[in-house]
């Protein structure tokens, strides 16, 4: 950057086509600032001259007004993007040779966001380009060489044949992984035979001051902290062309491939297993330590369910001169929170949304790569109902305001480690149940409620009985009819024969002065009261919020959960009422509220 104020139009002049590591400080918090300007009533875009970059602060934008719609902004911003990559304007209908010199990863969503059919807002967008990298920790350092025209040659590791090598007391065995300064062996002390995981730091990066003692920051933070719940270092050695780290031999599973193998876990396994991790960061913490790369790939879960917390390489000290320049990024995209990812200073909120991002990962099993926005989760990947301290606590972690979220993680671990206390039943179709299994409500007294009504409809039935009359009155003798007789004759001369005179019937006294039976037929006869009366008023609640939902934002704009949810409300109702009606009713009305407050803002 320049040592004064500059605009970027001043700025690509003077340097012609800006490096990906620049653009991707300068482009999101551009966007960023754009959201706010449109959320506070004065839409607006920018150009080269409206952006002035300043050494050591985010860009400041000086508003240009805007009218159209946010996927013609987006075109806006994509095209700045594209002259900051390329040093000239876009064409107007730029095809993938008018590409060609940038990076595949950057080329998708600059491409789709000119061509009208990538992200539909700045948020979007801004994300997209945030993610960039995703898969490994993204080091956007002056360390690494700016490789902007060619992209795609593997770096010189120059470290393959590592295996068999002494390194001091060790001899390397077998090759565990790589990261993105090193790779980690398993070596085997010569005389004990004992076996340790060793970090090799790569040849290149072994003769740069700087990136040696970042690596042996790790080393030092994570041996301060002497927590059962980060890998214990036993030596850190510095010799002429190699650097190395040899740690204890942890054997289990990342959090990724526990989920990976074994998902969708259940929620207070995940409540269990976050919990540690957050005891870790928590004593990182209280050393003025931030470990700026939380994610399922560094939480490791040995045999007996113990977490480790991995790799504080890209830890950052609150106190003390900072290891990291001012505006440069170090962490995994999506799992940055927004002010780490525009290369501002940040504090330990930033594990804390680290952390709300892989909760909401292994709760809902989606990637945060392919989520525009985070829905509020009411049930986990694995069918349980999601406690709804715990939906807000993951809705307040993701905050893209620091002020919003957890002030501290020690929150968080005392939430997850009373949900991992009070584990929630199997999955099972009753929210209700599910809930009262895991002692967060009271149970459901609907199932109480109908046996009430059936021992009642016995009793009333049995009393019935009991009082209807006992004699029944006598009816009048009717005498059999005639045999037929054969017909031998014309019918005009058969006579017909006089009716035989039966015996007179008695009038029962009994029905003269006895008064009308009383009316007991309609306890049978007449119809049951309507068993769904009570839940009639937030049916049709329902069914009018939904409709009103569809009607004023479609369809489409309703998440499958809120649908699904309002569904099986209605199905509930459909037929005979179940015990689980009053459930369903309760999750739909929850689900209208959270997409009435999504969709209203």
């Amino acid at each position: 950057m320049a040592d004064a104020d500059e605009t970027l139009a001043a700025r690509l002049q003077r340097e012609g086509a800006l490096s990906l590591e620049d653009v991707l400080r300068v482009v999101p918090p551009i966007c960023d600032v754009l959201v706010k300007l449109a959320d506070a009533g004065a839409p607006s875009t920018v150009t080269l001259a409206s952006v002035h970059l300043t050494p050591g602060a985010p860009p400041r934008v000086t508003p240009v007004p805007f009218e159209g719609e946010p996927r013609a902004l987006v075109k806006q911003v994509a095209a700045l993007t594209y002259e900051l990559l390329k040093g000239l304007p876009p064409p107007e209908s730029p095809t993938s040779a008018d590409f060609i010199g940038l990076r595949p990863e950057v080329v998708r969503p600059v491409h789709a966001a000119l061509a009208g059919t990538g992200a539909s807002d700045l948020l979007t967008f801004a994300r997209q380009l945030r993610s960039l990298g995703s898969g490994g920790t993204a080091q956007v350092e002056k360390i690494v060489v700016p490789d902007t025209k060619v992209s795609d040659k593997a770096p010189a590791l120059g470290t393959s044949g590592r295996v068999g090598q002494i390194f001091g007391a060790y001899q390397l065995v077998r090759r565990l992984g790589e990261g993105g300064m090193g790779e980690v062996y398993v070596g085997r002390h010569t005389r004990l035979g004992r076996e340790v995981a060793i970090k090799v730091l790569r040849d290149e990066y072994a003769a740069m001051p700087d990136v040696v003692q970042r690596f042996f920051q790790e080393a030092r933070v994570v041996n301060d902290l002497k927590h059962p719940n980060t890998v214990e270092i036993l030596d850190f050695v510095e010799e002429p062309g190699r650097v190395y780290l040899v740690m204890e031999l942890l054997e289990g599973r990342t959090v990724a491939e526990l989920d990976q193998e074994e998902g969708p876990l259940q929620v207070a396994r995940i409540a269990r297993l976050l919990a540690q991790a957050c005891g870790a960061l928590e004593a990182a913490h209280q050393l003025e330590v931030i470990h700026r790369d939380i994610k399922p790939e560094n939480l490791f879960v040995l045999r007996d369910e113990t977490v480790k917390v991995l790799d504080f390489g890209v830890a950052r000290r609150l106190t003390g001169a900072p290891q990291t320049q001012a505006g440069l990024v170090l962490g995994t995209p999506f799992y940055m929170a927004p002010e780490q990812a525009a290369g501002r200073a940040v504090d330990a909120r930033a594990d804390v949304y680290a952390l709300g991002v892989t909760l909401y990962e292994l709760l809902s099993r989606e990637s945060m790569s392919t989520v525009t926005t985070p829905q509020r989760l009411l049930r986990a990947a694995s069918g349980e109902l999601i406690p709804n301290a715990l939906t807000t606590l993951v809705a307040s972690m993701l905050s893209l305001d620091p002020a919003q979220r957890p002030a501290s993680v020690k929150q968080v671990r005392e939430l997850l480690e009373q949900i991992a206390a009070a584990p929630l039943a199997a999955p099972a179709p009753s929210t209700g149940q599910a809930l009262a299994n895991a002692g967060l409500v009271q149970p459901k007294s609907s199932s109480r409620r109908w046996l009430v009504l059936s021992l009642v409809a016995v009793v009333v039935g049995l009393v019935a009985f009991t009082q209807w009359p006992r004699e029944t009155p006598a009816l009048p003798v009717v005498p059999p009819p005639p045999p037929p007789v054969a017909v031998t004759a014309p019918l005009e001369k058969v006579a017909p024969a006089p009716p035989e005179p039966g015996p007179k019937p008695v009038k029962p006294k009994a029905l003269v002065k006895q008064q009308p039976a009383p009316e007991v037929a309609p306890v049978v006869a007449s119809p049951p009261p309507d068993p769904l009366a009570t839940f009639r008023p937030r049916l049709a609640d329902v069914r009018r919020r939904f409709d009103t939902l569809v009607r004023r934002y479609g369809q489409d704009q309703l998440t499958t959960l809120e649908k699904a949810t309002v569904a099986e409300a209605l199905a509930n109702a459909a037929g005979a009422p179940t015990p689980e009606l009053d459930d369903a009713l309760t999750d739909a009305e929850h689900a209208l509220a959270e997409a009435e407050r999504r969709l209203g803002r």
